[in-house]
C-alpha cells in the first residue's frame, strides 16, 4: 500500500481528518521514513495549500526533532565567512567529510571550492532528506553524497574511498562540549582520515572572563511563593544563564583566559574529563560573575570568535555564571575559577 495515499476509510483523504494526517506524519519521521514523510508534506501542500490547522500540522511535523538553533545558525554571517574562507583554502581537490551537515551548506561550499568529493553527514534523517533536495536543487547532487547516519556509523574505505582528507564540522554547543563533538572528531581522525587529514576548525577553545552585568539582578534564588515555601526547588534550577553576544548590558572586567583548549587533528585522544584552575585579573570597577564564550581557529588568520559584544548578533550564547558574592574590585585583584567538563557537558565556578 502506498504510504502516501493509504487512507483510514474508502472514500475519504488522509487529509479530511487532521489527528490521522499528523499521527501519519510523526509515525513517518520516528520511524526514518523521512523522505516518505516529506512526500506526505509536498502532497499536502499541492492538494490543501489554503488549510491553515493541517499547515500548522505540517510544520510541526516537519520540524520534529529538528533542533531550534540551525535557523539562527545559518543567519549567523561572521560564522558563515569563518567557514567559507577555510573551505576555499583548504578543499580545493580535496575528499572532504562533513560532519553534522544539517542544511547541506558547508558540504556545498566545498563542493563549489574544487573538493574531488564531498561525504556529508547528518544523524537527523529528516534534515538529512531535506539536504539532498537542497544540494540538487543547487546542482550538486553529483559531486556531494548524503548519509542519513551519525559519522560514528561510517566506514573509511567504503564510504570515503579510504579516508577523508579535509574533515569539516560545526557540531558545537554554546559550552563547546554539548553535542558530542569530542568523541566523534576523536572518532574521525583515528577511523574516518587519512594520517594528516586537515580539520576545519583545528582548534577550539573555551574563554572565560570576569564580567558586570545587571541582566539578573532581580533574578534570586526560590522561597516564598503565594505565601508557601518552595526554596527546595531551587535545587532544579541552574545557576548558568544565557545572554545574547550582543547584549550591552555586560562590561567585561578582566582580560579573558582560555581553561581548556582542543586540537582536533593531534594525534592523541582528545580529553574527555578535564579540571582547570585559572586566575582572572580584575580591571577594577563591580564584578557580578563570569562570562563564558567559545573561538573557533581554523588558520593562522582565519578565527570565529562569540567575543560579548565584538562581533554582533552570533547563534552562539554566552553562558553567565554569577560569583558567590558580587563585590567591587581594585585594578589587579584576582579572582579564582575552577572549569570541569566531560564530553558532554561543562560548568564554570568561583573557587
Amino acid at each position: 500500500m502506498n504510504e502516501l495515499t493509504s487512507i483510514p476509510e474508502a472514500g475519504t483523504s488522509i487529509f479530511d481528518r487532521p489527528e490521522d494526517f499528523y499521527q501519519r506524519g510523526l509515525d513517518m519521521v520516528e520511524t526514518g521514513k523521512a523522505a516518505v514523510a516529506l512526500g506526505l508534506m509536498r502532497k499536502l501542500a499541492k492538494e490543501r495549500p489554503d488549510d491553515g490547522l493541517l499547515g500548522e500540522l505540517a510544520g510541526l511535523i516537519t520540524t520534529h526533532g529538528v533542533p531550534g538553533f540551525h535557523h539562527g545558525m545559518l543567519f549567523d554571517a561572521p560564522r558563515n565567512a569563518a567557514y567559507r574562507a577555510a573551505i576555499e583554502r583548504f578543499a580545493p581537490g580535496k575528499r572532504v567529510l562533513d560532519i553534522g551537515t544539517g542544511s547541506g551548506l558547508l558540504a556545498m561550499m566545498a563542493a563549489r571550492a574544487g573538493a574531488a568529493h564531498v561525504v556529508a553527514c547528518e544523524a537527523n534523517p529528516l534534515i538529512a532528506a531535506t539536504a539532498r533536495e537542497i544540494i540538487a536543487a543547487n546542482g550538486l547532487a553529483d559531486r556531494i553524497t548524503v548519509h542519513a547516519a551519525h559519522s560514528s556509523q561510517l566506514d573509511r574505505t567504503r564510504d570515503l574511498g579510504g579516508g577523508a582528507e579535509l574533515i569539516v564540522s560545526e557540531i558545537f554547543h554554546d559550552n563547546l562540549v554539548g553535542e558530542g563533538v569530542l568523541p566523534s572528531l576523536d572518532h574521525a581522525r583515528s577511523d574516518l582520515g587519512v594520517p594528516d587529514a586537515v580539520f576545519l576548525p583545528g582548534r577550539a577553545s573555551v574563554r572565560v572572563a570576569l564580567v558586570d552585568t545587571t541582566l539578573f539582578e532581580d533574578d534570586g534564588a526560590i522561597g516564598m511563593v503565594e505565601g508557601f515555601d518552595l526554596a527546595p526547588f531551587n535545587r532544579h534550577v541552574s545557576r548558568t544563564r544565557n545572554i545574547g553576544a550582543d547584549s550591552q548590558r555586560l562590561r567585561l572586567r578582566s582580560a579573558p583566559v582560555e581553561p581548556f583548549a582542543f586540537d582536533f587533528a593531534a594525534q592523541a585522544s582528545l580529553a574527555t574529563q578535564r579540571q582547570n584552575i585559572c586566575e582572572l585579573a580584575s580591571d577594577g570597577g563591580h564584578v557580578t560573575g563570569v562570562v563564558q564564550w567559545l573561538r573557533l581557529e581554523f588558520a593562522d588568520d582565519i578565527a570565529y570568535e562569540n567575543l560579548p559584544g565584538a562581533n554582533g548578533p552570533s547563534h552562539w550564547t554566552l553562558r553567565y555564571t554569577p560569583l558567590r558574592c558580587p563585590r567591587d574590585t581594585q585594578a589587579g585583584d584576582m579572582i579564582r575559577i575552577g572549569g570541569w567538563h566531560d564530553a558532554r557537558s561543562m560548568v564554570i565556578w568561583e573557587e
